[in-house]
């Protein structure tokens, strides 16, 4: 099949055709591992040519696949980040804000498992430090704020750097919230969010 003349620009692409391939792209990397899916597996889930996949994320030269896989957890994390930022508003004290942090990332995985399968299956450590979007750069730079704010206030450990403080903090919520997928457990992760919590402040406060 002949592919695309070339990939056409954001502004001349069609959003409901975007989503609509983008969704149907998270429900197939959530099935299986990166390597494993094909263009033409997306294409048939999204009820569109492999020619209008060309024409939105380029061809197989270019890394279609991999630009549409980007595409999807950009844009699950951007949702994910301005989610964040709302709630944040408003909130002073260190608790509390880790608190809510922890929540709305739990909650984000209760409403989206398949964002959390794709995740597991296809997206490796590398990807994650890449391109990242201004949202999500903007919820990092908050983020680290507070934390280096309740280190220097005698509230956080500060026998690691701030970076590792964060890594600490969201690793110990991402392996939560993806195991609790991965193993088919029942029930909504935002339930057991209280002591989950009250385990992790403990470990990362003075």
């Amino acid at each position: 099949m002949q592919k695309g003349t070339g990939t056409l620009a954001l502004s001349r692409q069609d959003p409901v055709v975007r989503e609509r391939i983008e969704w149907a792209a998270v429900q197939v990397f959530a099935d299986s591992a990166f390597h494993q899916v094909t263009l033409q597996q997306i294409a048939r889930a999204a009820r569109c040519s492999l020619q209008t996949l060309y024409r939105y994320y380029g061809d197989e030269r270019l890394g279609s696949k991999e630009a549409l896989l980007n595409a999807c957890l950009h844009h699950g994390l951007e949702q994910l980040a301005e989610r964040m930022l709302d709630h944040l508003a408003g909130i002073d004290t260190f608790r509390d804000r880790l608190s809510k942090v922890f929540w709305v990332v739990l909650d984000f995985f209760d409403r989206n498992p398949q964002m959390g399968r794709m995740m597991i299956n296809s997206v490796y450590p590398g990807r994650w430090g890449s391109d990242t979007t201004s949202g999500q750069q903007r919820l990092t730079e908050l983020f680290l704020s507070g934390l280096r704010e309740g280190q220097e206030a005698g509230i956080l450990n500060d026998q690691v750097t701030t970076p590792i403080l964060l890594d600490f903090f969201y690793g110990v919520l991402l392996r939560s919230a993806q195991m609790h997928l991965l193993r088919g457990r029942s029930g909504r992760m935002t339930d057991q969010h209280g002591v989950l919590f009250d385990m992790l402040w403990r470990a990362i406060t003075v």
